[in-house]
């Protein structure tokens, strides 16, 4: 039993700080994201000091969760809701702000209703409270806001709402942050930790964040892969462009080889030539005659230069 109470503890207190920092995000959001895709979820009543209900307006939730409490052009919409919101006037409410001690608001419930009890100016057996976080306060503390209600009122306001809705919830109203909740038709209900809608929104957000983290992931691996297959083409792309500019300097030099004799038929074709009876005696000069002669100078000026080819068939000669 103890262990279950515990438990307990710890569920609602961390549905209720889950719960302010939510809040505490909240307030630095634009409008139009808090209120994107907003449903009427109850029909708001003012309950006046004579026991009458008067419409005010109505309660919406939009896809982050957030609770909207609108002014009464929004009722005229007439958009169905299943439950009520009753708001005690001020005139019969008690306020005020306190600082605890952060250990006790990690208590539970039960601990920080018993310490915050001790501002209350009514008996606990007469009195409704409720309370919210606000945020830290000084020293290390957490402040928190209280609201404390006759009972008899409380209850006679949860008699109005009953004949509306079996759903209902009873409030002080805050002009800075939400109401705080005297009495809901759920009261007693053993809601799991998990079907609190703060709770669930903290999930959904989380879940969003896990998608959005693997979604990332993918398209930086899938960037990464771009780069590298990048990084390669452009490497075989300069190493294209070394080639190229090597075979620019290098093909001139080849085609011009290639337009003369080989060494081998040069030496063959002298030796040819030697041999010859028209040869002179002596020679003054040899001039390599493009692409497969030789010209013979000999040191008589008297005698004319001879043109030796060196053997290159006619037709290999004009397709060079």
């Amino acid at each position: 039993m103890d262990l279950q109470a515990s438990g307990r503890a710890l569920g609602e207190t961390i549905a209720g700080l889950a719960a302010w920092a939510v809040e505490e995000v909240r307030r630095d959001l634009p409008r139009p994201v808090l209120e994107a895709g907003r449903s009427v979820i109850a029909d708001r009543y003012d309950v006046s000091t004579e026991g009458q209900l008067h419409p005010i307006g109505q309660v919406l939730r939009s896809w982050l969760g957030t609770l909207i409490r609108s002014d009464d052009r929004a009722a005229a919409r007439k958009a169905k809701a299943d439950r009520v919101e009753l708001v005690l006037p001020d005139a019969e409410i008690f306020r005020t702000r306190v600082d605890v001690n952060a250990i006790i608001s990690r208590r539970g419930d039960a601990a920080l209703r018993a310490r915050l009890q001790q501002h209350s100016p009514l008996p606990p057996q007469r009195a409704v409270l409720a309370y919210a976080l606000v945020g830290p306060g000084t020293a290390g503390r957490i402040t928190v806001d209280v609201a404390v209600a006759h009972r008899a009122t409380v209850e006679r306001a949860a008699r109005l709402a009953r004949e509306r809705s079996d759903k209902w919830q009873i409030v002080a109203d805050r002009s800075d942050a939400s109401p705080l909740i005297l009495a809901d038709s759920k009261a007693g209900a053993d809601v799991r930790l998990w079907q609190s809608p703060v709770v669930r929104v903290l999930v959904a957000v989380a879940a969003a964040l896990i998608c959005l983290a693997a979604v990332s992931d993918r398209f930086e691996r899938q960037a990464d892969r771009i780069a590298a297959q990048r990084d390669i083409l452009l490497e075989e792309a300069r190493d294209l462009r070394r080639q190229r500019s090597v075979r620019a300097e290098v093909e001139p030099a080849l085609l011009f080889a290639e337009s003369y004799v080989g060494l081998g038929d040069l030496l063959d074709g002298l030796a040819d030539a030697m041999t010859d009876p028209d040869m002179p005696d002596a020679i003054a000069r040899l001039d390599l005659q493009s692409p497969d002669a030789v010209r013979v100078l000999p040191a008589d000026p008297a005698r004319g230069s001879i043109l030796l080819p060196l053997g290159r068939p006619t037709d290999a000669e004009s397709g060079s």
